[in-house]
């Protein structure tokens, strides 16, 4: 599938993202890419990415540099350490909007 974000659309976004090592930041934003497809709804082929998936990669993108950056929630295999953050509200709220009750408003 198409890539939701860019490199620029991450250094629109999020200030960190300019002064990032190029690599780094593909890698995030894979990694985030890769969590919101598994929450998002599956959009069709060939579909126009919507404006709010492309902020919850980066958004999720920020969120797992974060928590690299962080101490806590460290779950210990071997010698790596890896830091568990799960989708924050926020992006979930991107990729699956609550809808209103029909009839109510």
């Amino acid at each position: 599938m198409a890539a939701w974000a860019t490199d620029e659309d991450a250094k629109t976004h999020w200030a960190d993202a300019k002064t990032m090592d190029p690599a780094q930041l593909a890698q995030l934003l894979d990694a985030a890419q890769e969590q919101a497809e598994a929450f998002a709804p599956t959009l069709a082929e060939g579909a126009v990415i919507p404006d709010r998936y492309t902020l919850a990669v980066v958004a999720q993108a920020r969120e797992l540099y974060a928590a690299a950056r962080r101490d806590g929630d460290v779950i210990a295999v071997d010698a790596y350490a890896i830091r568990a953050r799960p989708l924050t509200s926020t992006v979930k709220q991107l990729l699956r909007p609550q809808r209103g009750r029909p009839g109510i408003g």
